[in-house]
């Protein structure tokens, strides 16, 4: 089938984080098709999914064995998708995303492994990992059982950018959160008995490191909220949700330190009290250019005509938790950029060629 219509066909198919079922159903179809066995896990369980990680296996007839990865799921918006064409790319009809994050990651690997199958070589075992709620907090690699797998790294086909470039590390992920507790009061009549939570953030707040804090290292605090219902009423509860991303993981603990101890200075002598968490999400991760899995996607992409671009990402993917479960795993660009948003769009001669380079990872590796 051809990648472009293939990828027409399960942008269309409705998936959202948790529910994965449609999409995955469409591709162990066509894993079985291809001649794997296929395999699902109960990842739904863990977030309050209907579906779990999809794991095909097909034997080799030669030694090797390479295992392949790309989420089903995909951010908020992502029903309803129209995919077009538009000089060189697709795009949406621009009332929804693309979510060729990570659509084209999974035709990259079914087209790579049809082109391989067509070319009649000797192949290596052959494994497929398509995962559940990457974009709520990875819990589809987190459930994920990798003993499950023969090869000794992974390649996950979830990044942006255009086809050559290699994500070798990416931060890792902390929550921050903290709650002020005031005092209520009647805000006409006795204001002055009142603590005003509210108030108390808005201060913890604006005197907070946040933003870019140094090269490797991001937070950010969007979510904002009291426990009032009415404008009469001196605010006693107000709470803000957050997050710190650090390719450094010394600089992402030192930065939860700070929240928290800022949290506590924020309120000291206002009367309010403050509780805080800060707790590590996913670990970042870092390859060395010398590591195999790095090493044979280089060579690959250089027997392509394509110069490798070995960079790290800003943002978590299954190859952190991968990384941290001891199983060397690199990011690979499909050619979209703009994901999440409605102006997403995907290269389509990077996304086309994607396909390629599975299948020349499928040839060269050992």
């Amino acid at each position: 089938m051809d990648i472009v219509e293939e990828f027409k066909e399960l942008v269309q198919i409705d998936s959202a984080s948790g529910k994965e079922r449609a999409i995955a159903d469409a591709l162990a179809g066509k894993l079985r098709a291809l001649g794997f066995t296929v395999t699902e896990d109960r990842a739904g369980d863990t977030f309050g999914g209907n579906t779990g990680n999809l794991a095909a296996f097909r034997e080799g007839d030669r030694p090797g064995s390479i295992l392949f990865c790309s989420h089903m799921d995909r951010v908020a918006n992502g029903f309803h998708i129209r995919p077009q064409g538009k000089n060189g790319y697709l795009v949406s009809d621009g009332s929804t995303i693309l979510a060729a994050d990570d659509v084209s990651g999974l035709c990259a690997i079914l087209d790579g492994v049809r082109r391989a199958l067509a070319s009649r070589s000797p192949l290596p075992r052959l494994e497929i990992a398509f995962t559940v709620g990457e974009e709520a907090n990875l819990w589809g690699g987190r459930a994920l059982d990798l003993s499950q797998f023969q090869s000794p790294f992974c390649y996950v086909m979830d990044s942006p950018g255009t086809l050559g470039r290699l994500i070798n590390g990416a931060p890792g992920l902390a929550k921050l959160q903290a709650e002020v507790r005031g005092k209520a009061a009647h805000a006409g009549n006795e204001p002055e008995k009142g603590i005003n939570a509210a108030h108390i953030l808005c201060h913890l707040l604006d005197t907070l490191k946040d933003g870019r804090l140094d090269a490797e290292t991001v937070s950010n605090f969007p979510l904002l909220g009291t426990g009032n219902t009415a404008t009469n009423i001196v605010c006693d509860r107000a709470w803000v949700k957050g997050e710190s991303r650090s390719r450094d993981r010394k600089k992402l603990e030192d930065y939860m330190a700070y929240f928290r101890r800022h949290c506590e200075e924020s309120v000291q002598g206002t009367g309010a009290q403050v509780t805080s968490s800060a707790e590590i999400s996913f670990a970042p991760f870092r390859l060395e250019e010398k590591e195999p899995v790095v090493a044979l996607a280089c060579r690959a992409l250089k027997a392509m005509g394509i110069q490798p671009r070995i960079e790290q990402g800003g943002g978590g993917m299954d190859a952190n938790i991968f990384n941290a479960k001891g199983l060397p795993s690199l990011g690979i660009a499909t050619g979209y950029t703009k994901n999440h948003t409605k102006e997403e769009n995907l290269d389509l001669e990077s996304f086309t060629r994607s396909g390629e380079l599975v299948e020349k990872l499928i040839e060269m590796v050992e």
